[in-house]
Parts: C-alpha cells; sequence; structure tokens
C-alpha cells in the first residue's frame, strides 16, 4: 500500500516528528502553566449547555482525565499548524517517488500564508467546539461529531499543503469539491487508534497528496 510506505520513508517520518514534538511541548507548557484555570473554566462554561450540570460533575471529579483527553485533542488538532513549516518536504519527496510532476516557483510567502491557513481552520474548530463541545458526552453521536469536526479542522489546510507546490490551490479545491470532505473525514477515523494518531496529519496529507498529484497524469 502506498500510504503505509510513503509513511515509513525515512525522509517522510523526519518531518512528521518534528511537527509532533512542537505540538506536544506547545500544548505540555500550556498545561503544565494553566491546567487547573481552564478546567474551572470548563466546569462553570458547561453548566449553561445543555447537559451542563452532568458535564460539569464529570470535569469536577475527573478532572485528570478531562485534562488528558484534551491535552490529546489540541495537540492532535495543531499539527497542521506545526506542519506548514515542513509539508513540502513531504509532498515533494512523494512527488519524487510516484509522479514525476512539474514544481511551481514558490517563496516563504506561500508557506507563511499555509501557515495562516491552518491557523484560521484551528480558529474556527475551537470556536465551533465551544458551543458544541458537549456533544462529546453523547455516545455513538460523539464519534461522527468529532469526524466532522477534525474534517472542518484539517479540510483546507489539507488541500493547500499537498496542491500549493503544483497548481492553484483554489482551482484545485473547487475540482474536488465534496471528494476533498469525504477523503478528509473518512481518513479522519486515524485519530481513533492509539500512537497511530501521532501521525494523523501526515497520514491524510499523503491521501490528500495522491489525490492530487494523479491529476499531472491527466494533465
Amino acid at each position: 500500500m502506498k500510504v503505509l510506505e510513503d509513511l515509513l520513508d525515512n525522509k517522510i517520518l523526519k518531518y512528521t516528528f518534528l511537527p509532533l514534538g512542537l505540538s506536544l511541548v506547545f500544548w505540555g507548557v500550556l498545561f503544565f502553566l494553566f491546567g487547573d484555570d481552564l478546567l474551572n473554566l470548563l466546569a462553570f462554561y458547561s453548566k449553561i449547555l445543555p447537559y451542563g450540570d452532568t458535564i460539569a460533575n464529570i470535569i469536577n471529579y475527573a478532572g485528570w482525565i478531562v485534562l488528558v483527553i484534551l491535552y490529546y485533542l489540541l495537540s492532535i488538532s495543531t499539527l497542521g499548524i506545526f506542519s506548514s513549516f515542513f509539508v513540502d518536504k513531504i509532498v515533494l519527496r512523494i512527488n519524487e517517488k510516484h509522479f514525476h510532476c512539474q514544481v511551481r516557483k514558490t517563496s516563504f510567502r506561500d508557506t507563511l500564508y499555509g501557515v495562516w491557513i491552518s491557523v484560521k481552520s484551528f480558529l474556527i474548530y475551537i470556536l465551533i467546539s465551544v458551543f458544541t463541545f458537549w456533544m462529546l458526552f453523547i455516545p455513538v453521536v460523539n464519534i461522527f461529531y468529532q469526524l466532522f469536526m477534525w474534517s472542518i479542522l484539517n479540510k483546507k489546510p489539507l488541500v493547500f499543503d499537498s496542491s500549493y507546490l503544483f497548481f492553484d490551490p483554489k482551482k484545485i479545491e473547487k475540482e474536488l469539491g465534496i471528494k476533498a470532505w469525504v477523503v478528509v473525514f473518512l481518513t479522519s477515523v486515524v485519530y481513533f487508534i492509539p500512537v497511530v494518531s501521532w501521525f494523523g496529519y501526515t497520514i491524510q496529507l499523503i491521501f490528500m497528496t495522491h489525490v492530487v498529484l494523479k491529476r499531472c497524469s491527466k494533465i
């Protein structure tokens, strides 16, 4: 399977561990400094939401478990942001191995724009989560809810990261249409798998890059 082959490629693994380490350290420092304050804020805020009293009780009696879950969710949610500085290495390696598409001339400004897309998607993800996170406590529904949220978080960054070195990302996003949503939604399942989830963004990027670069052969 090409995706597994690419994931285990030494050059790709190198640029997978770097953003993962940055994300883990970033949230580790914040949770170490402000973990208790975050729990108190969540317990206070949850009381005005559906199932508020139940959620508040869970937060109060299982605080460290809630913190671990939040740390996990937030650390994988910013993988796209920290990966933005390294995605060109991954995408170019996949292109070198499988497609040999012609690379466009790009600049560091394009990289910064990719970072901004990831940051903007993360902010939208957080904003929606603030009003809907109570759905995480509803069995079965929480699975589809989280897949949908991860799709909102990663769809635009993945399309941009996989295409900007070769095509106009806006044009590619328009051409892919619903297919981009389907690919991101289905591949978001990897975030439910322990350990594998830490490589989630890279796995999704590999999938999306294969989808995007197949257009070279068509052209």
